[in-house]
């Protein structure tokens, strides 16, 4: 995991998550969070994610998902919590 700083810490801090995986497969983390192991599982999800259907339409059924589904019931999400175990 990548600490994240400018405007990548901003949206994190903005939208009140601890981490974001970019469709480039790095994982940004706010400061402290580096050793946040349930939270590098659940973001290696998303590099799975991003692995089985490519950053375009990994980024493209992320905006629809948010759309349609909320972010907690986002199945990109849904999937990263069940494997990961974080609820």
């Amino acid at each position: 995991m990548k600490t994240a700083t400018g405007l990548i810490l901003w949206f994190l801090q903005f939208s009140g998550a601890l981490a974001l995986t970019a469709p480039w497969k790095v994982i940004y983390c706010r400061p402290g969070e580096e050793g946040n192991i349930p939270l590098f599982t659940h973001e290696c999800v998303h590099i799975q994610q991003i692995e089985r259907d490519g950053a375009i339409l990994f980024t493209l059924k992320v905006l629809w998902y948010l759309l349609r589904y909320g972010y907690a019931n986002s199945p990109y999400e849904v999937e990263a919590r069940n494997i990961s175990g974080i609820t």
